[in-house]
C-alpha cells in the first residue's frame, strides 16, 4: 500500500472516530446539543431557586412586618388601659362630683365608689365603648371620636395590695409581733400539722425567717412557745441558708418572688401564699379586698375566746361548711360580691366589718355564732376598708398578638413602684 492510501486510511479512520464522539467538523453535533441543553437547565434550576428563596425571604418579610405591627399595637392598647386607669384613680375627685350629679339627677343619695377598685370599669367603657351593670347597659359611646377601638381590644382589672400581708412591715418588735401574727395564722391554716391551739414550730419558724430576711439587724427573732410573744435574739441569721450558698438579705424584699428564698419555703407552700403577701407600702388589711382565707386567718387569730378555736377553726376539712369559719368567709364572699356588683364597697369603715358579726346570728346557728364571737378592738387593730397601692392588670390584642401589663401604682404620689410587661 502506497503512503498516500496509507495517509487517507488513517484521516478516514480520524474522521470515522470524530463521527462516533460526536465532534464532526460540519454542523453541531448531538453532544454539543446536549451539552447546551445541561447548562440551559443548570441555570433555569439557579433562578428558580432565587426565585424562591426571593419569594420565601419576601413572605417572611411581611409577615415579620404584621407581626410586629400587631405587638406595637397590642402593646400600645395595655399601655393606653394602664394610663387610664391611672388616670381615673388620680381623679378621685372629678369623678365623685361626676356621680353625686347623677345621684341627684335619680333622687338617690351619693354611692360610696372606690375609684381605685373600680377604675377598669372606666377604661373598659373606653375601649369598648359601652358600660354594663348587672347584663344592663348603662353608657353607649359608640361612635364618639377617641373611644373604642378600630382594631384590636384592650381592658383591664385593678384592686389594691393593701388586702394583702406586707411582709416588710418589720420596723420593730410590736409590728414584727403583729406581723407574725397574721402570717402564722395563714401559714398555719394551709401546713400545719399540729393540733389548732399547738404552736407548730415548723411554720412558726417559717414565718420568723421571713422577718428575719427583711428586718435591718442581724440576729433571730426568737418567740416564746408559750406566749407566742417575739423577743430579740441572740444567735446569728441566716446559718440555715448557708446550705443553699447565700446570706439572709436584712433588708426589705424587693418583690414578693425574693420569699422563695427564705429557708423553709417551698413550691408548694409559695403558690398559695403568692397572692397573699405584699412587699408595698400598705398598711392595715384591706378587709374589701383581702384574699378570703386572709380573713379567715383574722378571725381565728382575733376571736374573743382562744379556747373556741379548736372548734371555730378546725383544720383538715379546708372548705367544709360545717366548720364554721368557713361558713362565716362564705357570707364575707357573698356580701363583698353582691356589693361590688353595684359598685359600692362591701365595707365602708372597719366598724362596718366589725359589726358584720353581730349580724351572723341571724342566719347561722347559735353556737356557730358563740364560737365566732371576736374581739373587737383587736379586729379593729388589724384591719381597713381602703387602700394605698393599686394593682393594674391590663391587656391589650391586635390580630393575634395579646400583650399583658403589671403595674402597681402609688396613689399617695401617683408614682409606679412596680411594671412588668408579658
Amino acid at each position: 500500500m502506497s503512503q498516500s492510501a496509507v495517509r487517507q486510511a488513517l484521516r478516514d479512520a480520524w474522521e470515522a472516530g470524530l463521527r462516533a464522539v460526536g465532534e464532526g467538523a460540519v454542523g453541531p453535533s448531538d453532544r454539543q446539543r446536549g451539552v447546551a441543553m445541561i447548562l440551559a437547565m443548570a441555570a433555569i434550576a439557579i433562578l428558580t431557586i432565587f426565585s424562591l428563596e426571593f419569594t420565601y425571604t419576601s413572605r417572611v418579610a411581611v409577615r415579620t412586618s404584621a407581626y410586629v405591627e400587631a405587638e406595637v399595637e397590642a402593646h400600645l392598647h395595655a399601655r393606653a388601659a394602664v394610663e387610664l386607669a391611672a388616670l381615673v384613680i388620680g381623679s378621685t375627685d372629678i369623678i365623685e362630683q361626676i356621680i353625686s350629679k347623677y345621684a341627684s339627677m335619680m333622687g338617690g343619695r351619693k354611692p360610696t365608689i372606690n375609684t381605685a377598685n373600680y377604675a377598669c370599669e372606666f377604661v373598659n367603657a373606653f375601649c369598648k365603648g359601652e358600660m354594663t351593670l348587672m347584663g344592663l347597659q348603662l353608657v353607649n359611646l359608640e361612635g364618639h371620636q377617641g373611644v373604642g377601638l378600630k382594631r384590636g381590644s384592650c381592658g383591664c382589672i385593678s384592686s389594691d395590695d393593701d388586702g394583702r400581708i406586707n411582709i416588710n412591715r418589720v420596723t420593730d418588735i410590736n409590728v414584727k409581733q403583729a406581723v407574725f401574727d397574721t402570717l402564722y395564722k395563714v401559714l398555719e391554716r394551709n401546713e400545719a400539722v399540729t393540733q389548732v391551739g399547738e404552736l407548730d414550730k415548723d411554720m412558726a419558724q417559717l414565718a420568723l425567717n421571713i422577718i428575719d430576711w427583711s428586718d435591718k439587724d442581724t440576729v433571730k427573732t426568737d418567740i416564746d412557745p408559750a406566749t407566742r410573744k417575739l423577743t430579740e435574739g441572740s444567735a446569728p441569721e441566716g446559718a440555715n441558708l448557708v446550705k443553699h450558698g447565700y446570706k439572709g438579705k436584712d433588708a426589705p424584699f424587693d418583690t414578693v418572688e425574693e420569699v422563695r428564698m427564705v429557708d423553709g419555703m417551698t413550691d408548694k407552700m409559695w403558690c398559695k401564699l403568692k397572692d397573699q403577701l405584699t412587699v408595698y407600702n400598705t398598711d392595715k388589711l384591706n378587709v374589701n379586698t383581702a384574699p378570703i382565707e386572709v380573713i379567715k386567718a383574722l378571725i381565728c387569730k382575733n376571736l374573743a375566746n382562744p379556747a373556741n378555736e379548736q372548734i371555730a377553726c378546725a383544720r383538715g376539712f379546708a372548705q367544709n361548711a360545717y366548720v364554721p369559719v368557713n361558713v362565716a368567709g362564705q357570707y364575707i364572699e357573698v356580701c363583698r360580691t353582691l356589693k361590688k356588683m353595684v359598685f359600692s364597697p362591701p365595707f365602708a369603715n372597719p366598724g362596718r366589718f366589725v359589726q358584720f358579726f353581730d349580724k351572723l346570728g341571724t342566719v347561722l346557728p347559735a353556737d356557730y355564732t358563740q364560737v365566732l364571737q371576736i374581739n373587737q378592738g383587736r379586729m379593729l387593730d388589724d384591719v381597713g376598708t381602703s387602700g394605698k397601692i393599686v394593682r393594674i392588670q391590663a391587656y391589650g390584642t391586635s390580630g393575634k398578638v395579646t400583650k399583658r401589663i403589671t403595674a402597681l401604682l402609688d396613689t399617695t404620689t401617683q408614682r409606679y413602684v412596680y411594671w412588668r410587661e408579658d
